[in-house]
């Protein structure tokens, strides 16, 4: 009962005339156009497309002068094929260009936000409250594919806030998860102890969905399989922040008695795909964004060909967003899903894999830990987190000229406090951080954990 009030009433009544934002009434239309065919589907992305690269080329002095160079002119735009004509945005272009990114109109109007630097180098960026609406609404509806819908019974593994807030904050904070009915436990820190006491606060509350990063819902079946068992069933286990694999998603579903929903998401778009409830592959949100997988030459790849994902926000006019490589890899499916929902499907996420450090004391620490530590403190260009001993940590820092000592002081504090007193941990300030041989750069090696990224 209180799931549909709350869907039905409170929700689009808290959105549409308190906080004056459109996420119910997309929330809502999602529903709808999610069964339009494939082609509806894309001639709606054709339209938005145009209007975003026409706004662009208006008021971004960086995508005005790339068309320019380029002889593009986005008032000719015909079909998605199009964009290909337009250079790849990446991470090194946003840190250089992030001024001449923005669009003049919003340039005292623009939210901003950091990645957690999952790559090794945290990122700045902005977005429009049009943009928020649009990703809020595709992740809830992407949630509700799960079961997961407004207003159910919601528990959290995540990670929270390494920051300081403030008691307004943490009272406001708590009183929207009491009636959004949403729980969350920190698994930053999640050892023997605290995993007993999150078993035993959800055997009393019953969540109706069990939501977290893959690794740590992963090793909390574990500790519920050795002691027992839950005295709950979830409905749906949502798994995201990382890869889940074939053995993870048999332990969770035999561990909880619940089917597992993967779910591929990033700070720059919230929910980018996710599985429905015939796990045939991710729908990709595509009302909102248009995703291409390409090979090394910017080329579309073949259905079960591993490539680069692409991403164009169709509704961040503010700091447009364009072919913008995310840095993770992935395989289209040359198939519809026979849920019957025209969005297209990524087959798999070829992403990347942060190792778990291992603490003394028989805890693991995630290794998203380090990349949301660090997307605070943007004198940080790059890092990197080795584990070669039990009790010893590496950590590598690039940082922006000189790092200040303030900084290091408070990053070295909220680490010391994760990791405890029984592990040293070394500092080196570092001009560069070798990649690997296939290019890429891991954020966290553990040769304990043996875990390949």
């Amino acid at each position: 009962m209180y799931q549909k009030v709350y869907e039905k009433i409170y929700f689009p009544f808290f959105e549409r005339f308190l906080k004056h934002r459109r996420i119910a009434s997309i929330y809502e239309g999602s529903f709808e156009t999610q069964w339009l065919n494939l082609s509806k589907i894309q001639n709606r992305q054709v339209n938005s497309l145009k209007k975003l690269l026409c706004l662009a080329q208006t008021h971004s002095a960086y995508y005005k002068d790339l068309f320019k160079r380029n002889s593009f002119d986005p008032h000719e735009l015909s079909s998605l094929n199009d964009l290909s004509q337009i250079d790849i945005l990446n991470k090194d272009i946003i840190r250089q260009k992030f001024d001449s990114l923005i669009s003049s109109p919003f340039k005292n109007n623009l939210w901003r936000k950091s990645t957690g630097g999952s790559t090794g180098q945290p990122l700045h960026f902005g977005y429009t409250k049009e943009s928020y609406e649009w990703r809020v609404a595709m992740s809830k509806r992407g949630y509700a594919w799960a079961g997961a819908r407004p207003g159910t019974k919601q528990a959290y593994i995540w990670g929270v806030s390494l920051g300081e807030t403030t008691t307004k904050q943490r009272l406001k904070e708590s009183l929207h998860h009491f009636i959004d009915r949403q729980k969350f436990y920190n698994c930053f820190e999640f050892g023997e102890q605290e995993m007993a006491q999150c078993l035993a606060s959800l055997n009393k509350w019953q969540p109706q969905n069990l939501v977290g990063y893959t690794n740590p819902l992963y090793e909390f079946a574990l500790y519920v399989d050795r002691n027992g068992g839950p005295l709950f069933k979830p409905q749906s286990i949502l798994c995201a922040a990382e890869k889940v694999y074939p053995y993870q998603r048999e332990v969770l579903q035999k561990v909880f008695g619940a089917p597992v929903f993967n779910t591929y998401g990033s700070r720059e778009f919230m929910l980018i795909a996710s599985e429905c409830e015939k796990h045939e592959g991710l729908h990709i949100s595509m009302e909102n964004l248009i995703v291409e997988v390409v090979d090394d030459d910017g080329r579309p790849t073949r259905p079960g060909e591993v490539g680069k994902i692409l991403v164009t926000d169709l509704h961040n006019y503010g700091m447009p967003f364009i072919r913008y490589e995310i840095g993770d890899m992935a395989r289209v499916s040359d198939h519809q899903c026979s849920c019957g929902r025209g969005l297209m499907l990524l087959d798999d996420i070829v992403g990347r894999s942060l190792d778990v450090i291992r603490l003394p004391e028989g805890k693991t620490l995630p290794g998203e830990f380090f990349p949301h530590l660090m997307k605070d403190f943007p004198e940080v260009y790059r890092f990197q987190v080795i584990q070669d001993r039990i009790d010893q940590l590496i950590v590598k820092l690039v940082p922006h000229g000189e790092l200040g000592a303030g900084t290091r002081s408070a990053i070295e504090q909220i680490i010391a406090s994760a990791v405890g007193p029984d592990m040293v941990v070394a500092y080196e300030i570092v001009s560069e951080i070798p990649l690997t041989i296939s290019g890429k750069h891991r954020v966290t090696i553990s040769n304990l954990s043996q875990v390949v990224a």
